[in-house]
């Protein structure tokens, strides 16, 4: 490029791939279902400077939808864009897809694109992505082990003996049944007396939820997500955090509107944006920063395997009060990040790099690429 000239995508598009599951035995699930890979959609934009940014739109179940939507409504309007400026194209093309919605496969890819773009800016600055939102230096996150769904008890020990022996401190339990709850509890009580969480994907009626909660008072959960159906019900939440069992509710309140209500009316006790479902690094620095002016806890979402949880780890490294990492506890085939994403005595590594710090590997990535 000439010296002063503005930079300009010359192209937009999306790579998915998969992951396999390593071991037997159960299989697991996630998002209702079972599991035997994960797939990740991963946004790449390139521009004329030779610069390439990477980020990941939300992927489970539904990555036909968010590739197309991608490629065939977002891509064409980013061609020729100003990548550095962030801000105006962003808001371009969220008024852009706000026919087909605010919310779902069309927000998920936007989020994609909005982290590709922050890489962009990163690298252009020579700046990790957290120094650039006003982090300190800071090389590492506590992360807890986000486990898979069994409905086994002695699984749900099992894995959870597992999580603690390689030095996670904190666990979350993907289930329902008071036996594999109380189960993962007392496994970390006999172990280091960490925190359990428990997310259980919104099953219970508001009336249901306050009958469920009640034997785990005792339990000194850290919080329990999702615990009501409609998830859109805040009020319910509220009356389940009254009862003493702290409340996390955030991965599917997918609208900025909706979570500056939920703050302003401090409904539970943590909120938890999700960077590729909720409008990318731009969005969610917004929702934690009024988080943080309003005192109500951030816990982000970040079930994911590539540039979004990069991406999280980058946010939380620069305005969470208390940041800690989700990571899904699961064995995968390799990775196109290689082994970034596994924590080292419960410590996440921040990446330093420019950027998000981490590009995937073309090698691996042409290997594992299914679309």
């Amino acid at each position: 490029m000439k010296r002063g000239a503005i930079m300009k995508i010359t192209r937009v598009s999306a790579v998915v791939y998969r992951q396999q599951l390593k071991g037997g035995g159960s299989t697991p699930k996630f998002a209702g279902e079972k599991r035997q890979a994960f797939e990740t959609v991963l946004v790449k934009v390139e521009t004329d400077s030779g610069l390439t940014g990477w980020g990941e739109a939300f992927p489970h179940r539904i990555w036909p939808a968010v590739k197309s939507l991608l490629e065939n409504l977002i891509a064409p309007v980013c061609i020729g864009a100003d990548p550095l400026d962030i801000p105006a194209l962003m808001k371009k093309l969220i008024y852009h897809v706000h026919g087909v919605g605010r919310a779902g496969p069309a927000m998920y890819a936007l989020s994609g694109l909005d982290i590709a773009l922050w890489d962009i800016l990163g690298k252009s600055s020579d700046m990790p992505i957290y120094k650039l939102l006003g982090g300190a230096p800071r090389e590492r996150l506590p992360a807890y082990a986000s486990l898979l769904k069994y409905n086994e008890t002695d699984v749900v020990v099992r894995t959870s003996e597992e999580a603690l022996e390689r030095g996670y401190g904190e666990l979350k339990v993907h289930e329902t049944g008071q036996s594999e709850i109380a189960a993962a509890a007392r496994v970390l009580r006999q172990h280091n007396g960490g925190s359990l969480m428990v997310d259980v994907n919104a099953p219970w009626t508001p009336t249901e939820a306050l009958s469920a909660v009640a034997p785990m008072r005792d339990l000194g959960l850290k919080w329990i997500e999702e615990p009501v159906w409609p998830l859109e019900d805040f009020e319910a939440a509220r009356q389940v955090s009254a009862t003493g069992v702290p409340v996390a509710i955030g991965e599917n309140v997918l609208t900025p509107t909706d979570f500056a209500r939920l703050i302003d009316g401090r409904a539970v006790d943590y909120i938890q944006p999700s960077v590729a479902k909720i409008g990318g690094i731009s969005i969610m620095r917004d929702i934690i920063l009024a988080a943080n002016a309003a005192d109500v806890k951030v816990a982000p979402h970040s079930a994911y395997f590539g540039a979004g949880l990069i991406a999280t780890a980058h946010v939380s490294a620069a305005l969470s009060r208390a940041p800690v990492v989700e990571r899904l506890f699961c064995d995968l085939t390799e990775s196109p990040f290689g082994d970034w994403y596994e924590p080292v005595a419960g410590q996440l590594a921040v990446p330093q790099g420019p950027g998000l710090g981490i590009d995937p590997d073309p090698a691996i990535l042409d290997k594992l690429t299914i679309a």
